[in-house]
């Protein structure tokens, strides 16, 4: 009998006020100042309104940061160890999601499979699978001995006996309607009702998939490289959450190897992946991050507007608050296992749909730094760190080297993209000043994750709830 494999998108709640995020390609290097001083001496003013950049690594705003300062309640110290601050004169630009097309899929294919003559990938089961599949119950239900054997409770059994009886049933009623061989159905590259491509004949005719299929998909699959793969592309835009992705993904899994070595180096692997993209899509990106784990790296890219990197945190997709945006932020992540790539999710694509006349009005860094400052100092605690409470610990007695500790080590320019209040699909792209780092206690230190503390608007001052992108 086939197996099906189902994908899960797991998305955590953000424990830490603005998000966090997976260490990015560039380093964040701390200012190595020993001497401890104020932000405005070491910071410089800049008018309200930003000059033309004078080169590609925009215009100083302020000289590095040595800086260290008391949350509110007094439980945090947030560190500020931070380089050169720079910023570009940049427009605000407005956008909406864009939904994935035929076209796109068709591209893909073309890419990945050398060709657009694809099968529906819908695993649907034949006569022999359906008879296969109802001998294994019928074996289980007859073998309660060998069902105690692993460690079944009489209850357990009688409600796995039933279960299985149930699915014996939806078997039967599927196998008359069931083809003799599985010969695949030439796509005519018609996006279908998820359910379409969710058929399963254990299934009974009572199973509700209203709200999957608010979610319209296109399924097609082709050989990679000697090995079967699929392409999916889906897009959902409705009241409460929106849905844009498109993946490529190998039929079979292939294993990873935590305690190997890499086949290739972080480099090729980041050539392997750019090369591809080039072919992928005709937008500007740039490596957010490139984690290895065994034989397995994941790179992730950005999209990059007017040569600034867009923000890539964490977003709850289904918040109930008026204003969230519930669409994830843009992003393209490879995975390469060995030296192949196994696996491509392109999330939430986004249009420009117009660009603002003028570059935005940038409010004096000092200005920046003090909206900073000020929303630390009141939001930052132990709990929204998430690091044990003093009374928490072995030894009451807390050392200042154990003291909680915001380590803020980047600040840097960036476009957020944030959702316009009061619309139903309406988004812009605002030029941002992100305060990045890690937090620490003692002798423990985040390691292999950037949170990205703040998140304050550059041109009015406000602070951007990321996880509700606005």
């Amino acid at each position: 009998m086939k197996i099906r494999k189902y994908a899960c998108i797991a998305i955590s709640a953000a424990l830490l006020m603005t998000g966090c995020q997976a260490t990015p390609d560039q380093d964040i290097v701390a200012n190595k100042n020993d001497n401890q001083a104020s932000q405005n001496e070491t910071s410089q003013s800049v008018d309200d309104t930003i000059a033309i950049d004078e080169n590609a690594d925009g215009k100083v705003v302020s000289e590095a940061i040595s800086d260290s300062f008391d949350s509110t309640e007094g439980d945090v110290t947030i560190k500020v160890q931070a380089d050169q601050v720079r910023v570009k004169n940049v427009p605000v630009l407005q956008a909406e999601a864009q939904s994935v097309s035929a076209d796109d899929v068709k591209r893909w294919c073309n890419v990945f499979f050398g060709t657009e003559d694809v099968y529906e990938y819908r695993d649907e089961m034949t006569k022999s699978d359906i008879e296969e599949a109802i001998l294994w119950r019928q074996q289980k239900i007859s073998d309660r001995d060998g069902l105690l054997a692993e460690g079944y409770t009489e209850d357990e059994i009688d409600s796995t006996v039933e279960f299985y009886q149930e699915q014996i049933d939806n078997l039967k009623s599927n196998y008359d309607s069931a083809p003799e061989k599985d010969e695949g159905t030439k796509t005519d590259w018609t996006f279908h009702p998820f359910s379409y491509w969710m058929k399963d004949e254990m299934d009974g005719d009572d199973e509700d998939y209203s709200k999957e299929d608010r979610t319209q998909s296109l399924k097609v699959m082709g050989d990679y490289e000697g090995r079967g793969a699929h392409i999916s592309a889906n897009n959902r835009q409705d009241a409460d959450y929106q849905v844009h992705d498109m993946s490529f993904v190998l039929n079979d899994e292939v294993d990873i190897n935590y305690n190997a070595d890499p086949v290739i180096s972080r480099e090729e692997a980041i050539q392997m992946t750019s090369e591809k993209l080039k072919d992928l899509t005709d937008k500007e990106w740039q490596v957010d991050s490139a984690d290895n784990n065994g034989n397995q790296w994941r790179i992730k890219y950005v999209p990059v507007i007017n040569n600034l990197p867009c923000l890539l945190t964490d977003l709850s997709y289904d918040s109930t608050d008026a204003y969230a945006a519930n669409l994830t932020y843009e992003m393209l992540e490879f995975e390469i296992i060995d030296d192949q790539i196994t696996s491509v999710g392109w999330d939430s694509p986004m249009e420009i749909t117009s660009t603002d006349s003028q570059p935005a009005e940038m409010l004096p860094f000092d200005d920046i730094y003090t909206a900073f400052k000020n929303y630390m100092q009141v939001k930052c605690t132990m709990t929204s760190l998430g690091m044990a409470s003093d009374d928490e610990m072995e030894d009451e007695t807390t050392a200042e080297t154990e003291k909680v500790c915001a380590n803020v080590n980047d600040i840097r320019q960036m476009y957020c993209r944030v959702k316009v209040k009061n619309s139903d699909q309406a988004f812009e792209y605002v030029p941002v000043y992100v305060f990045s780092g890690y937090a620490s206690q003692g002798d423990y230190k985040e390691d292999g994750w950037v949170n990205h503390f703040c998140v304050v608007n550059a041109t009015d001052g406000t602070i951007i709830n990321t996880w509700l992108g606005y």
